[in-house]
């Protein structure tokens, strides 16, 4: 994976596939939002969500969040 771009909250990354069976070449390039755990909240009571709930994950507690919200 190579990082091409950031773009305050924005990563766009480039990564590649290759397949081992034909060598064939696969290109993805993906963006993801970084957000801090308050913005990530005051966006969703914004677009009408109540009662969010924000958990660590339990699989990876120090790489993400569960986020729960009721509409």
């Amino acid at each position: 994976m190579q990082v091409n771009r950031v773009d305050g909250e924005l990563v766009t990354f480039e990564s590649p596939t290759v397949f081992l069976r034909d060598g064939e070449r696969v290109e993805s390039t993906s963006t993801l939002r970084f957000r801090s755990r308050d913005a990530l909240r005051a966006s969703l009571a914004k677009a009408g969500f109540g009662a969010v709930e924000i958990r660590l994950l339990p699989y990876a507690p120090t790489r993400g969040w569960l986020v729960l919200g009721q509409a």
